[in-house]
């Protein structure tokens, strides 16, 4: 969950009869014309999607950029936007004038490889990890070969920069920029409906219980399905646990299974829209993290934890991939598999008073919207494409 969905569609209407979006910009600020390609954009939603919005949304405001966007989520459509993006792309390079073509991730970064022969613009690639773990052997190397013909590799953490680095690239190349995070809030009004919806609908009270929240694509690296086996059953009977599952996700079906022997201590989410994904990030008293170390799925950011900072509830995590960055000294880090020791940090927070977790959130908000602004991204991301950094 980032910014709201309404405000991405409506700001992006015409994409819902669109799969393919391409834009040009006026240049403003500078003489760089940038050649953005995109596979993934909304109004499909992910966090791919939501950085290559802000970061097309603010860079066209200083610089010229095109973009070649796909609008859809599905992966099948990938067999004909590559080609046509391919295309595009040549065209652009050959008869007008580019200065950088940015790859938004290693996927599409696979035409890095075909278009080097006509151009000499700067091309820059962002890697979020999770593509370089991919094990086709002709997908993989294509796209090794793309990110080779790269003069800068972005990453959006120290973890994606080590992966990136196992993976052969130079490490002279690679280069950290973190992710904006500023999810969707609500205006006062506003939250107070959603939340007396909410409670009346489930039967819950913020005020009078304890909660815990996680939500995500629930796949076996957010290691959901083990908590509820070894680590829920530790907690005082009296603290409930929200889960928002989405629509997408293999262990969707072990979490309700395991699930039911809890009764109404949990409540599963099929469908979280973005204003009760902003309600429920303010309302609760941890968000949890109790990812597995997975060799061929890493958790590339963690923006889960950075989200719930941003309100001013903290997190507790195992110390498992880019989740050591995000999570840091404003949250709790446990160590992997280590059950009872992340009970124990929950409880930990639960006994603050609340003064105490007040100041402690207030204190990790702060640092969050502070460090984490999508301008200051953009803005780094503008010195790499004009070849400043």
């Amino acid at each position: 969950m980032r910014k709201a969905r309404k405000k991405l569609e409506a700001s992006q209407a015409n994409l819902k009869s669109r799969t393919v979006k391409v834009e040009t910009s006026m240049t403003r600020a500078s003489t760089t014309r940038i050649l953005f390609l995109s596979r993934r954009y909304p109004p499909s939603m992910g966090g791919i999607q939501t950085h290559c919005y802000h970061m097309y949304t603010l860079l066209s405001k200083w610089v010229d950029v095109k973009l070649v966007a796909l609008s859809r989520q599905h992966l099948i459509h990938l067999a004909w936007f590559v080609p046509y993006t391919y295309l595009v792309s040549l065209f652009e390079v050959l008869f007008r004038k580019v200065d950088t073509i940015y790859f938004s991730d290693g996927v599409i970064c696979c035409l890095a490889t075909f278009l080097r022969p006509f151009t000499r613009a700067r091309f820059i690639v962002t890697v979020y990890g999770l593509e370089l773990t991919f094990s086709h052997w002709l997908f993989s190397k294509l796209m090794k070969w793309g990110i080779s013909r790269c003069e800068r590799v972005l990453v959006i953490s120290e973890h994606t920069g080590r992966i990136t680095a196992e993976s052969g690239v130079p490490e002279e190349k690679i280069h950290l920029i973190y992710l904006g995070v500023e999810p969707g809030t609500l205006t006062p009004e506003r939250h107070k409906i959603v939340k007396q919806n909410f409670e009346e609908q489930h039967g819950i009270s913020f005020e009078k219980e304890k909660v815990l929240l996680n939500f995500g694509r629930q796949v076996r690296r957010k290691g959901l399905v083990p908590f509820l086996q070894k680590g829920f059953p530790l907690l005082d009977s009296d603290i409930r646990l929200i889960i928002g599952m989405g629509s997408t996700g293999e262990e969707i079906p072990k979490i309700k299974a395991e699930s039911e022997r809890y009764g109404e201590r949990i409540i599963l989410l099929d469908h979280l829209d973005d204003d009760t994904a902003a309600m429920l990030r303010a309302e609760s008293d941890v968000f949890i993290m109790p990812n597995l170390a997975i060799a061929t799925d890493a958790e590339g950011f963690g923006i889960a934890p950075l989200e719930a900072m941003y309100v001013g509830v903290l997190s507790v995590a195992f110390a498992v991939d880019a989740l050591v960055e995000s999570v840091n000294e404003w949250g709790y880090m446990v160590e992997p598999g280590d059950y009872q020791g992340f009970v124990d940090k929950i409880n930990e927070h639960l006994g603050l008073t609340p003064e105490e977790r007040a100041s402690r959130g207030a204190k990790a908000s702060e640092y969050v919207r502070r460090e984490y602004t999508w301008e200051k991204t953009a803005r780094e991301y503008l010195e790499v494409f004009e070849g400043r950094v």
